[in-house]
């Protein structure tokens, strides 16, 4: 059986990287799953004459590299399940997803193996307390009394530079605020963004659990087996992986073989690619068939929920502090006291 494994896998990183080759290509596999073919228009009579091209421009599901992949990636999975699997055709199991990830994982660099990770795990050991949030918003909201800072209007804005204890609990509960409304739309399903090779990936999903800052880490709650654990660094510390070719004007990173381009002059690239980095080393020291590991990759940091005791994540943590010394490493939560500059999303 595991030579069936191995070859599913080849086969569907083969699948992967020729959808992730480009954006075209990406618009291509996800209208062959959400477009429809059939035009939407009686084409007798007048229409007969433009029938062909009616049928070259598909309408249906407007293209978007955010929603729906985690469909669409399950699809590319099946089919390579259907080509390369067992000779008796069936879907793939649980079981079969994770052994493919599992052997895929060395097959492709860590930027697009995260992208395709992130839309493969399951969610389900995982949930943010809402109503708690909620609850507790609320009561905060009745008895916080200021002239002048209000932290729950609907365009209040942080101040940069917070130096009163008041200004500092002002922006503390922007960040809860902020966390709160995005916890609310979490539901077990989630899609997370696609970026072809060459362009810069993002922290972008159909439920916005990437934007999720320090502020929503307590009403964060898993299974009782399971616990939170968060590899995090300092804004500003975020080592140097993506490096700028000035003579061809293009970014390159350590371990992956295409050329990126950034607009944002490679801060956002540099973030977001040591982010994956760390999961896809993370993912490395993990056997997924046989313990949970759920990751979600945000700014200055990656969730982790995995076995109460943390054995694996604690070694694997040594192994990347040794690497990268910039890295902390949270259990439970990362709020002890919450300073301004703790305090983003």
């Amino acid at each position: 059986m595991q030579e069936i494994y191995q070859r599913v896998a080849e086969l569907f990183t083969a699948k992967i990287n020729s959808v992730f080759e480009s954006e075209v290509s990406l618009e291509i596999e996800f209208r062959r799953y959400f477009a429809a073919t059939t035009p939407v228009i009686n084409t007798e009579g007048h229409f007969k004459t433009i029938e062909t091209q009616i049928k070259d421009k598909p309408v249906g599901v407007e293209f978007s590299r955010t929603t729906h992949w985690q469909a669409i990636i399950w699809g590319v999975l099946t089919s390579a399940w259907l080509e390369a699997g067992p000779e008796v055709k069936s879907m793939p199991t649980g079981y079969d997803k994770l052994m493919i990830l599992k052997l895929a994982h060395p097959l492709l660099d860590y930027n697009i193996f995260t992208q395709v990770l992130l839309n493969l795990q399951g969610y389900t050991g995982m949930k943010y307390a809402v109503g708690d949030a909620q609850k507790e918003l609320a009561g905060i909201k009745g008895s916080w009394k200021h002239p002048k800072l209000d932290p729950f209007a609907p365009k209040a804005k942080k101040i940069k530079e917070a130096k009163t204890t008041d200004e500092q609990k002002f922006n503390n509960l922007i960040s809860q605020v902020r966390a709160v409304n995005l916890i609310s739309q979490f539901d077990g399903q989630v899609s997370f963004r696609v970026s072809p090779k060459g362009s810069t990936p993002a922290f972008a999903d159909s439920r916005n659990l990437s934007m999720i800052g320090v502020g929503g880490d307590k009403y964060l709650r898993v299974f009782p087996n399971l616990k939170p654990f968060y590899i995090a660094w300092a804004p500003g510390t975020t080592p140097r992986i993506a490096k700028l070719d000035s003579g061809l004007n293009m970014f390159f990173a350590d371990g992956i073989e295409c050329w990126f381009t950034s607009k944002s002059g490679g801060e956002i690239l540099n973030e977001v690619l040591f982010s994956r980095k760390i999961m896809y080393e993370v993912f490395r020291d993990f056997d997924i068939t046989k313990e949970t590991c759920i990751m979600i990759p945000r700014m200055n940091s990656v969730l982790v929920v995995t076995a109460v005791e943390g054995d694996h994540i604690k070694k694997t943590f040594e192994r990347l502090k040794a690497q990268y010394p910039v890295l902390e490493l949270y259990e439970g939560t990362r709020i002890k006291e919450l300073t301004d500059e703790e305090a983003h999303v």
